[in-house]
């Protein structure tokens, strides 16, 4: 028995065939092919071209027989499912997946475990994220027009990095045609939140290709003067002593730095575009030789849209017995979001035995939030009631990556089959300008505002921050067949893999003294506008008394790099297609090391509190993994599936700087003392595949986690303030299920439901951590559930296809439990996120071959994302309901 493998066909494409002619899964669906060999029994042949044709639920059956031939636990979705849905991006697609939910529309939580327990690979490459708050990459950032498919594995493999928690996501973009395709569409939305009400200001030029133009970033002034006097301000170090500069001198200076920022940044509010979105993408094929094919194929995206939305956010002290709200804030925001991707991949086919691959993808993400804010605070009762807060936060993220990887089959050398892998990526994030400024302002008692004043007290500030990052990553690997017998196979493939990583993180707070009150002569100025109070006029004639500060009260850069070097050994035992036991070991050494750095540049000690040795981690260890297939028939199969992985702390939480969660306002800090997390898991499934394309499956999953981190609010700070920890233990264990069926059983043979189906998944789960209190942290609940857990998820799906194939819809439901957001202390209960219900309807028509209309409702219940302490709303936002409509051409 050979195993050679077939170039020609893409994985999908070969998922399909397989299906149909060899499995004869789909038998209801009908699947033609322009030319059908003859072939002896046993004979390998090449498939030249592949037209597949046939109802949309193909799609899915196809991606489910791909899973079924996977060795280990593995759940896979493509491109025709997530279109179906009419999911924009990766993430949105993947909370479709059994035991998956979405967090803040960015992340992937896998089986209740939190995003740190997810890792993210491009086209089997790790790629570094541009998010500095999250340990993975933000999976909004792929487009689906870019998408072949979203493999998601549960159970790890020898093959796998060991970093392994609730599950892997690999994100395969589209491969070389069979032939030459061109499509392109373009669409607009609608929000229920839109009206006259965008927050906005004055911006760039190019913000609508989400790229500053330089008008917001930090003067390279405040750099020089940084340099030659050692600070920001120069009035800090006038000492008439050393002479360094006069008084009046410095003055000059500070006014000199103050004209050199951007101050045009009064908020106000306009109309609401409609948004824009499209996607073009072509490729093709070229016979060179009759033995030689070359195939490229390139796609680019745009989206551009102002997303309105409300939110509440509350702040309570206390305990139990003595709840009292500390702070509360209503706001209302627009986030302008801007995203752009590229991809170029291309394909060399040497006859049958030799492929090679490149990938280049480039992703843009760019988001423009505005706010505004009533907040209420204890120490406004009396006047001013009230505080007017302004934030404008506008940041870039980038991620660059291209791959080669090859594929050898050398049937001259036993059969033996090479693949190898080199990856290089970069991403960056870079916020040139995030300002916050705070007005005191009165309302009278019909809540009509009668004063408002710029507050001194907390003045304007200006954050200038970016971060760097770069991995580089390669692997090669060799499998060997061995035939035992007709029908039994053992392959034994090994492989060494290399990862490195480097990362710069560097920020910059500066503030305003204003030294003004509303009663000093020139104090009326302090009721106008941002851009009126910071007019060059007044800096230059000195109407302000202004000074510039640096604002940073913590440490907030930092350069860190990590090395991985690994290896692996598996044994792949197939016996007669019925037995299967997959059993390897990995080996892998990592090296760390994370560096504070002050202002000056100089490594921190954090006053005294960690010497550099705590800053660098080295550790190494064997991460065994099996796992057995048992085909009771040709229509079900048994999983057994057991592993050692672990979870490292990620780069920011190690490292002792602050960083700012952007969706909750949480800063957080990161802890050197932390350690890796150990875990050993179990899994177990049943899976049934009908004959008329049906199936269901049914598994469950035990974790032992050893010191899980969590973040844990700090005793010793005021306001809310985390920090990573690692608890005592942690376990996650449950059921989940899944299913796939037409709904033909309820009328007569060939009548109106066999035109319906019907799939879904639910898990159902439970966890629970155990945290000691010590100097810094005085937990409510020493024991809960782990954070981010929900103790059961569903997602509900309902699909209809007409009989000539033009019209097809999806009415889609997902929801998860209640999940834990954050701990709480102090005698507070913990912080609960609750249950999203998402439904969402998808229409497609097709009237032609090449044209197509999609249409979209998105959040059809308009339901509000909320967290609850102590039964009070701490916080709220409303995405409200969304409606897109896009054309499609296709040739």
């Amino acid at each position: 028995m050979k195993t050679k493998p077939s170039f020609i066909a893409n994985k999908l494409s070969l998922a399909v065939v397989t299906a149909i002619s060899a499995a004869s899964l789909f038998t209801t669906l009908p699947a033609y092919s322009e030319e059908t060999p003859e072939v002896d029994a046993g004979e390998d042949f090449p498939i030249e071209v592949i037209a597949v044709t046939g109802r949309l639920r193909t799609s899915a059956s196809a991606a489910v027989e791909e899973r079924r031939e996977q060795p280990t636990v593995v759940d896979i979705m493509g491109a025709e499912q997530i279109s179906r849905t009419g999911d924009s991006d990766a993430a949105a697609a993947l909370r479709r997946v059994t035991g998956l939910t979405l967090k803040d529309g960015k992340f992937i939580y896998v089986r209740g475990l939190g995003e740190r327990y997810s890792s993210t690979s491009l086209n089997g490459a790790v790629v570094p994220s541009p998010d500095p708050t999250r340990n993975v990459v933000p999976l909004d950032m792929f487009p689906a027009s870019i998408i072949e498919s979203l493999s998601v594995q549960k159970a790890s493999t020898a093959s796998t990095p060991a970093a392994f928690g609730g599950g892997h996501v690999d994100i395969r973009t589209k491969s070389i045609p069979a032939d030459f395709f061109f499509k392109a569409s373009i669409g607009g939305r609608y929000n229920t939140n839109d009206s006259d009400d965008t927050y906005t200001y004055n911006g760039g030029d190019d913000d609508w290709l989400g790229q500053d133009d330089g008008t917001r970033a930090m003067p390279s002034s405040i750099n020089d003067v940084t340099n030659m006097y050692g600070g920001i301000s120069p009035i800090d170090i006038v000492t008439g002593s050393n002479g360094t500069v006069t008084f009046p001198e410095a003055q000059a200076i500070n006014r000199g730095l103050a004209s050199d920022m951007y101050r045009d940044m009064t908020i106000y509010t306009e109309g609401t575009d409609p948004g824009l979105r499209g996607n073009i993408a072509i490729g093709d094929r070229w016979d060179i030789t009759d033995d030689i094919i070359f195939g490229a194929m390139t796609a680019v995206s745009y989206k551009e849209q102002a997303e309105n939305y409300t939110k509440t956010e509350v702040e309570l002290a206390g305990d139990a017995d003595n709840v009292q709200i500390e702070n509360a804030k209503d706001v209302m925001g627009t986030d302008s979001i801007v995203q752009m991707s590229g991809m170029l991949n291309l394909g060399l086919e040497i006859g049958y035995d030799h492929k090679i691959e490149t990938f280049s993808t480039y992703l843009r993400d760019t988001s423009d939030d505005v706010s505004v804010a009533i907040e209420e605070t204890i120490d406004t009762i009396s006047e001013p009631n009230a505080l007017q807060v302004y934030d404008v936060s506008y940041e870039e993220r980038n991620l660059i990556s291209n791959q080669i990887k090859g594929t050898h089959f050398l049937e001259y050398l036993w059969d033996l089959e090479a693949n190898w892998m080199y990856s290089n990526a970069s991403s960056k994030r870079y916020a040139p300008n995030e300002l916050s400024y705070t007005y005191n302002v009165v309302f009278d008692d019909a809540n009509n505002m009668t004063s408002r004043n710029l507050n001194t007290q907390d003045a304007p500030k200006y954050v200038y921050s970016r971060l760097d990052d770069n991995t580089e990553n390669y692997k090669i690997d060799l499998a060997l067949p061995i035939e035992f017998g007709d029908a039994n196979i053992l392959k034994i493939s090994g492989g060494y893999e290399y990862f490195e990583r480097t990362r710069e993180s560097y920020a910059t707070r500066l503030g305003f003294d204003v030294g003004l009150s509303p009663t000093d002569p020139n104090g009326d100025i302090l009721s106008s506008d941002f851009d009126k109070i910071f007019s060059d006029e007044n800096i230059a004639n000195d109407t302000l008394d202004l000074e510039l500060k640096d604002a940073s009260t913590d440490t907030e850069d930092y350069v860190a790099a990590e090395m991985i070097d690994a290896g692996f050994v598996n044994f792949d035992f197939d016996f007669d297609d019925v037995w299967r036991f997959v059993a390897g070991v990995r080996y892998e050494d990592f090296r760390r090391v994370t560096l504070p750095l002050t202002p000056d540049g100089e490594i921190s000690d954090e006053s005294g509190r960690y010497d550099i040795e705590d800053y660098a981690i080295a550790e190494d260890g064997w991460f065994p993994s099996m796992s057995l297939t048992w085909k009771s028939s040709d229509q079900s199969q048994w999983r057994l599936g057991a592993s050692k992985t672990l979870v490292r702390p990620d780069l920011r939480e190690v490292a002792p700087v602050r960083f700012q969660d952007p969706v909750t306002g949480f800063d957080f800090f990161g802890n050197p003392e932390l350690e890796s997390s150990d875990i050993y898991n179990l899994d177990l499934r049943w899976e049934y595949y009908s004959d008329d394309g049906a199936n269901l499956s049914v598994g469950g999953f035990y974790k032992d986690v050893d010191a899980p981190i969590e973040a844990i609010q700090r005793i010793s700070e005021a306001g809310r303030q985390l920090k990573f920890y690692n608890a005592e233990s942690g376990v996650i264990y449950g059921i989940e299920t899944e299913f796939l069926h037409d709904l033909g059983f309820i009328g007569r043979e060939g009548g109106f439901w066999e035109d319906f189906f019907v799939a879904g998944n639910v898990t159902l789960s439970d966890s629970e951590i155990e945290i000691l209190g010590n100097g810094e942290i005085d937990p409510t609940n020493n024991k809960r559930r782990m954070t981010g857990h929900s103790e059961w998820v569903a997602n509900m799906q309902l699909s209809f296809d007409s009989p000539d194939e033009s019209h097809s819809a999806t009415l889609v439901y997902n929801v998860f439990g209640e999940r834990i957001a954050y701990g709480g202390r102090g005698g507070l209960d913990d912080v609960y996120e609750q249950p999203f219900h998402s439904l969402d309807f998808t229409y497609s028509f097709l009237p032609t071959e090449s044209f197509g209309v999609k249409f979209k409702v998105k959040n059809i219940l308009g339901e509000t994302t909320e967290y609850d302490q102590q039964d009070v709303v701490v916080y709220a936002k409303e995405p409200g309901t969304e409606f897109t409509l896009q054309f499609n051409y296709e040739y």
